[in-house]
């Protein structure tokens, strides 16, 4: 059933019969038959061969945006592994109505929401090669960019008659409207067909900050509370999306737990539990109330709020039941804590939240829980593995760009002009820099005191090198034309245009053996020398 809309209760019943005697069976007939095609079509789409049912015992981190690096992703793989987590939660629409994918979506576009460079994408297929279980997170009805585009879609403030804003200065959709909730379900038929397995909502409830009592929700006719309301999208999210057998997960307060009442934005286990997969309480101890469970500061006390927490849920409903663990603010014991509150009420499923990202002193907590110690990952060969490799070249179309002695620790690099009509792919000093090691990168950055992490991207690392180059050489990179630069990175680290002059030779005999044909490599060798 549908959330009605204020405008239904002003429709004259005797018109609304005369339109449907109107309708001709064949009209009929043809709408339905169009519709089975549309919902064949979709079903057709998604890939079903490749999503599995969902797991019993999932163990996930959250990753915010800015971690859908290729570096960040090896990190999150390479602890994974050692720690026995075997999904990602990939937050994939936030609070200001930002999408993270490449959307199709027409409105989504209209709006100005599709903020992707396609990172999503690449990090979804990286993990899913990798054997994770992928969930994509929406943010629901905090949507700031929709609101500022549409305010018709939004929660008015009645004392100003513009779209009301919670604490934070974010606008927030009216949970009421129809095409809120066909608007998040159609970007969520996008996500299954990219191949996640499961799509979670989050803020999937009423506002709790901010001037509440300046709330107005248009479209509310009284015929549906809240809890009534939420628990109607979800039912229709359920219709669409379970066709395509994705799992659908809900984010809830970690007070849902001990509430059987709702107290303010409409989420009730009894109400939403029937149209969802996986409910994922936000059991963070350190955000329930002074007082609560007789405690003064009840963030101290992780196990027991974790087990009686989940101990309460699970006598209310027998669905999924997945917390998440607080994973800021608090020790590796305080992490420890919660898994084994979770154990003691028989929960072996669960996701980690730090809003950064940094899972470092979750990594701690799993170590010592796992009595191991994890080795940090290593992303590429240092200096010291490669030295003893042959010599490399990586030549252009007609120019050497990259010849690399590591026995004797130098590299020399060169642009190449487009020639001939031939485009070069290393015209820009970026495209060249590409092409050292990144271990290589490593020392040059050390030897000359150029701050970086072990979780700089190599991108970051080539623009650096390339500010580097263009001090030593003097020149402006606007100007920069092809020439052999030099660089000894076992020696001093820094750029030149002069070099050993039994490096230049081999260097010349490098590119007259790759670009010469039918040639005598010992008369230019002979000749040279």
């Amino acid at each position: 059933m549908a959330v009605p809309d204020a405008s239904d209760s002003l429709l004259d019943k005797r018109k609304i019969n005369k339109k449907v005697f109107k309708l001709k069976p064949t009209r009929i007939y043809r709408w339905i038959g169009w519709k089975l095609v549309l919902n064949l079509t979709i079903l057709l789409l998604v890939p079903f061969s490749s999503r599995a049912s969902t797991p019993e015992n999932i163990n996930a981190l959250y990753l915010p945006s800015h971690c859908f690096t290729e570096r960040k992703i090896d990190e999150f793989v390479h602890y994974a592994k050692l720690a026995g987590i075997n999904a990602a939660v990939l937050h994939v629409k936030d609070p200001h109505g930002r999408i993270r994918w490449k959307s199709n979506n027409v409105q989504a576009a209209e709006i100005g929401a599709v903020a992707s460079t396609g990172l999503v994408e690449s990090t979804l297929r990286e993990l899913r090669a990798q054997g994770f279980w992928t969930v994509a997170k929406l943010d629901l009805f905090v949507d700031h960019l929709l609101v500022s585009k549409r305010p018709d879609m939004g929660i008015i403030d009645i004392q100003s008659g513009n779209p009301w804003s919670d604490q934070m200065g974010l606008y927030w959709a009216n949970p009421f409207n129809h095409e809120v909730w066909q608007y998040n379900i159609a970007l969520c038929k996008e996500l299954v067909r990219l191949g996640f397995d499961e799509i979670q909502f989050d803020y999937i409830r009423f506002p709790s900050d901010g001037n509440l009592s300046a709330i107005e929700y248009p479209l509310a006719t009284g015929q549906l509370n809240k809890t009534q309301c939420i628990g109607k999208f979800l039912e229709l999210a359920h219709t669409e999306l379970k066709p395509t057998g994705v799992t659908i997960s809900v984010d809830l307060f970690g007070m849902v737990a001990w509430k059987t009442v709702d107290f303010g934005v409409g989420q009730l286990i009894e109400t939403i539990a029937p149209h969802v997969d996986v409910i994922c309480p936000m059991l963070y101890p350190s955000h329930f109330p002074t007082g609560f469970l007789g405690k003064k500061n009840p963030g101290e006390y992780p196990q027991e709020i974790m087990e009686l927490s989940l101990q309460r849920m699970k006598s209310r409903t027998g669905k999924i039941i997945r917390p998440w663990i607080q994973g800021f603010w608090y020790k590796p014991g305080d992490i420890n804590a919660q898994l084994d509150g979770l154990s003691v009420s028989g929960t072996t499923t669960w996701s980690v939240w730090n809003p950064s990202g940094n899972y470092s002193t979750t990594y701690r907590a799993l170590a010592v829980r796992l009595n191991q110690t994890f080795p940090a990952p290593q992303f590429y060969p240092s200096v010291s593995e490669i030295i003893h490799k042959d010599e490399r070249i990586i030549p252009g179309n007609h120019r050497i760009v990259n010849l690399t002695n590591y026995k004797q620790g130098y590299s020399i690099i060169s642009l190449e002009e487009s020639k001939n009509g031939s485009k070069s792919a290393y015209s820009t000093l970026i495209k060249v820099l590409e092409t050292l090691d990144e271990g290589i990168m490593d020392r040059i950055l050390t030897t000359r005191k150029i701050p970086f992490s072990r979780l700089t991207s190599k991108y970051n690392k080539k623009i650096r090198l390339s500010h580097l180059l263009c001090k030593d050489l003097q020149i402006d990179p606007r100007r920069f034309r092809p020439k052999a630069i030099y660089i000894d990175w076992q020696n001093g680290c820094r750029f030149s245009g002069a070099m050993p002059e039994d490096r230049l030779i081999n260097y010349r005999i490098a590119a007259e053996v790759t670009f010469a044909k039918d040639i005598d490599v010992y008369a230019i060798m002979s000749k040279q020398l």
